[in-house]
């Protein structure tokens, strides 16, 4: 397997190209491209002689979500955050200029994951952990190796909880859920900043360790 992140967007958002090149041919994958992440992700799977075949997105914001219709591959998305897709009103007006939402090309083919399934693309497969709060369907994607957190877990941070339909409860929830839950080896893949690991948040994250304080 072969991971490429690059940060794009106005937002500094990371996008993963991962690759199964273990596939004949190689597959790939794209997770939460932002604004300008179509053609590194493209060039990325080209270098790796790997197909795209689909975009998994990690929860359903703008910044993670802008070029997935440019791809034209089935979307996986938890359908708590579907609506988010469509970006073209409501709460999220202030950033429609920002990330050019007027350019944006839907996204045809949209894939629900939910909690407890396994997601099975370019022939790897992913435990599904819905952890909501970030947004309502903030999504962990579980490898053996790693976790696509999106902005559930950064390092020594959390995803914020004061923006329209987040809920801080609900994070807190997840956090001493979910999150704690992951195998202490798995390296953290966030949707910002630099990668870390479960057993370096377990141990340093304030956040994590005070969700997981309100379990006793």
């Amino acid at each position: 397997m072969e991971i490429t992140g690059f940060a794009a967007g106005p937002f500094q958002t990371n996008c993963y190209v991962v690759v199964n090149d273990e596939l004949d041919p190689p597959q790939a994958f794209v997770v939460d491209p932002s604004l300008g992440a179509h053609g590194p992700a493209v060039e990325a799977a080209n270098r790796a002689g790997a197909e795209l075949v689909a975009v998994v997105l990690t929860h359903g914001h703008i910044d993670h979500i802008r070029d997935a219709g440019a791809f034209g591959l089935p979307t996986y998305i938890h359908p708590d955050d579907e609506f988010m897709l469509d970006p073209s009103g409501g709460e999220f007006a202030r950033l429609q200029l920002a990330f050019d939402v007027d350019a944006m090309e839907p996204v045809r083919e949209v894939i629900h994951v939910a909690d407890g399934e396994t997601l099975r693309v370019a022939g790897l497969e992913f435990a599904v952990r819905h952890a909501p709060g970030h947004s309502p369907g903030s999504t962990l994607f579980v490898a053996e190796e790693f976790v696509l957190a999106g902005d559930v877990l950064f390092r020594g941070a959390i995803g914020r909880t004061d923006l329209p339909f987040s809920d801080d409860a609900a994070m807190r929830r997840s956090l001493r859920g979910p999150v704690w839950e992951l195998p202490d080896a798995l390296a953290v893949l966030p949707g910002h900043g630099p990668t870390t690991t479960v057993a370096q948040e377990r141990a340093t994250n304030p956040y994590l360790r005070a969700a997981n304080a309100d379990r006793v």
